[in-house]
């Protein structure tokens, strides 16, 4: 078992993959990527994240088309050759190599970069107790829904959270609405309704968020998507946040204020329940 990668279709030890200088994704962060996780080397809602790499492409105006690419068979063949069960999959596509200038040709060929790792376990603790957020203010970009590897506002809020003592930040609007977390999508339970915030442009439209609440229709709890105020986050009967990397952690409270009795509740423990069951039919 070993961490590789995938440089344009070709396969060599994650230490010894290398890209460009001037591709423009390290010099503009001119591209889109895709976080996938394998479970027992199933690559999980693989279909709906290579539809969702499309958007992002389309929305930067990259020229390309994710199905003649062959991503699927590819992103199967590192799980498989990397060797383990659990898989982090990291897809990167940038416009390509060009010299440095902010305008760019039609003719640039794009590079895809993949990366195989072994998927991070959460700590059981974080899970059964719940995790602190803050709440701050937005200083991202406006386009959210699109994937782009122009990360640095997020990872400075998360990095700013965790030295304050957090988890992670909830990202508010100056008018205090509720967008996400600088790495996850964020939901609320309101006397036994899941609540969480629209997918618009100012919000990643999560694919665990999409499973999340189809999953919990299936369970016949009650789902909304509409705006949520900071108020009514900080009055929540239940908090919890979603991502691939996590699938769902708990809130237990937010900005020092505790979340009800400070504790997980139990629209998120029958979500946690429910999940391996539910993820492995979604594979199958």
């Amino acid at each position: 078992m070993s961490d590789i990668a995938c440089i344009n279709g070709n396969f060599v030890p994650l230490a010894e993959a290398l890209v460009p200088i001037e591709d423009r994704g390290y010099q503009f962060a001119d591209g889109v990527y895709e976080v996938i996780v394998a479970h027992g080397g199933a690559p999980f809602l693989l279909d709906e994240h290579l539809d969702r790499l499309q958007r992002s492409a389309d929305g930067i105006r990259l020229d390309l088309d994710c199905t003649t690419l062959g991503l699927g068979a590819l992103i199967r063949r590192g799980i498989e050759e990397c060797g383990y069960g659990d898989v982090m999959v990291y897809l990167q596509i940038t416009r390509g190599v060009a010299s440095r200038e902010h305008a760019y040709a039609g003719s640039i060929t794009p590079n895809l970069v993949m990366t195989f790792k072994r998927k991070p376990t959460i700590d059981a603790a974080l899970r059964s107790d719940g995790i602190k957020l803050e709440t701050v203010a937005d200083t991202r970009w406006a386009h959210c829904n699109i994937k782009s590897i122009a990360l640095l506002a997020n990872v400075m809020i998360k990095n700013a959270a965790k030295q304050r003592g957090y988890f992670d930040a909830i990202i508010v609007t100056p008018d205090d609405e509720v967008l996400e977390t600088s790495c996850a999508n964020v939901f609320i339970v309101r006397d036994g309704r899941l609540i969480t915030p629209a997918a618009d442009t100012r919000i990643l439209h999560g694919i665990t968020r999409g499973f999340i609440l189809n999953n919990a229709r299936a369970l016949q709890i009650s789902v909304e998507e509409r705006s949520v105020g900071r108020s009514e986050l900080m009055a929540a009967d239940e908090v919890f946040m979603t991502s691939s990397s996590i699938d769902i952690l708990p809130v237990c409270s937010v900005d020092g204020q505790p979340i009800r009795s400070g504790k997980p509740g139990p629209i998120a423990a029958r979500m946690l329940e429910s999940f391996p069951k539910s993820a492995a039919a979604a594979n199958a």
